[in-house]
Formats: structure tokens, C-alpha cells, sequence
């Protein structure tokens, strides 16, 4: 489940530079998915007011590609790069859905149903929201950074697309440091309660949208669901 290597540059170079820093496992990436997968599906209906059932469902497909991918022996091919990034913005894209209808039924008052909206449901619904919302663009940001965990090994990508903080400033890392999966999901994480970077700076036009994009999920959620928390608690 490691990722790849296998169009590594040959010689001593391509050598020194894949032997310098371990190639990255997909273990945390598929675990941090199948654990915002659970909350969707374990949480009682009565609680529940979203995602709908499609964005597990799509969560789920992902995960089970990404497993007959990852588990293939050896290292992961480059050649999957491009059916990992299209399973990736289908979850943004699921995700991006899942937001827009929740804001959706609080405007509305009422779930489809009739039944009035309580604050257990919105804080429920809220915080499966937000917390997908940071995996999901963790891992966006993960494959898409320097091109993706193995092309930052063998710098596939003229430029990085993100600068971290070990690579700014000489001495607080290794030489050969190269962000992973945990520093991306921290990137997303102070993203969304932030609404921007604390120490990793965006600097390719890409990944500012994706961060915009995520910050505009994330604030629409949070004032809408809030607003109408306060407004239902007893004054």
C-alpha cells in the first residue's frame, strides 16, 4: 500500500532520491475516510438530517477502489494518479452537495418530511458536514500538492503548491522533508475553522479556489446551522 516509484529516474540520483524519504502508505488516508463514513451511517435516522444516502454511498465506492488499487503488491503506479484525483473530487463534489442541501432544509424550517428542525439534528448534521469537509479536501490537497505523494519524491512538479514551514526555513527539518497525508489533513483542518492558512501558504492558483471553496462550505454551514440553533434554544 505504499505509493509509487515505478517511474522513478533510474540511475544514482533517481536512487538517492527514493531511498531519502520513505514512499507514503495510503493506510491513513483510507482510514480517515472509512471513519467520517461511519458517523453517516451509524448515527440513528432520528438524529440525522443529512448527508443523503448518496455520499456514503459514493464514500464507500471510493474506498473500495482505492483498496483494489493500494493493494496490489508493489508500489502504487503512477498511472492510477489520475482515477485517484477523479475519486477525490467526486467526494468534493458529494460533499460540496451534502452542504448545500443541509443549508437548503434550515432555510426551509422543516425536513421533507414536516417534521420541525431540533438542535440535536442541526449539530449532528453540522458536524458531519465540517468534518467530511476537512477529509475530503485533506486528501485533495494531498494528491494534488507537487504532484501527489510519489511525484513530490522524484519532483515530478516544476513547484510546489503549497509551502510548508519545514520547507522555508533551514533547521527545523530533515533536508530531504516532504509534507504527507497528516500535514495536509492539518492544512484542511485550520482551513475550516480559520477560514485560512495558518503556516502553510497556498501559492499555485489551483489550490487557493480549492481553498476558497472549502472555506465558502464551511462558513455557509456554520453561520446557517448556528443562527438557527440560537434562534430555537430558549432565550
Amino acid at each position: 500500500m505504499d505509493e509509487l516509484s515505478a517511474n522513478s529516474p533510474a540511475g544514482p540520483e533517481g536512487s538517492e532520491v527514493a531511498s531519502a524519504s520513505a514512499l507514503e502508505s495510503y493506510a491513513w488516508p483510507l482510514v480517515a475516510l472509512v471513519l467520517v463514513i461511519l458517523p453517516q451511517v451509524l448515527v440513528p435516522a432520528r438524529m440525522r438530517l443529512g448527508p443523503p444516502s448518496i455520499v456514503p454511498i459514493i464514500e464507500a465506492a471510493v474506498v473500495l477502489v482505492l483498496l483494489a488499487v493500494a493493494a496490489k503488491p508493489g508500489p502504487v503506479p503512477r498511472a492510477a494518479r489520475p482515477l485517484v484525483l477523479s475519486l477525490f473530487g467526486a467526494l468534493l463534489l458529494a460533499n460540496a452537495l451534502a452542504a448545500v442541501r443541509l443549508v437548503a432544509l434550515v432555510l426551509h424550517g422543516s425536513l421533507d418530511s414536516g417534521a420541525p428542525l431540533t438542535v440535536g439534528r442541526l449539530l449532528v448534521a453540522g458536524a458531519i458536514v465540517l468534518v467530511t469537509n476537512i477529509v475530503t479536501f485533506g486528501l485533495v490537497y494531498w494528491q494534488v500538492d507537487g504532484g501527489g505523494p510519489g511525484g513530490r519524491l522524484i519532483h515530478a512538479a516544476p513547484y510546489p503548491d503549497f509551502q510548508f514551514p519545514q520547507t522555508a526555513t533551514e533547521g527545523l527539518s530533515p533536508p530531504d522533508w516532504q509534507p504527507r497525508f497528516p500535514d495536509h489533513l492539518y492544512l484542511s483542518f485550520t482551513n475550516v475553522v480559520a477560514f485560512s492558512p495558518t503556516d502553510t501558504l497556498p501559492l499555485t492558483i489551483r489550490v487557493k479556489g480549492l481553498m476558497a471553496l472549502q472555506s465558502v462550505i464551511s462558513l455557509a454551514v456554520l453561520v446557517v446551522v448556528l443562527a438557527r440553533v440560537i434562534n430555537i434554544l430558549p432565550s
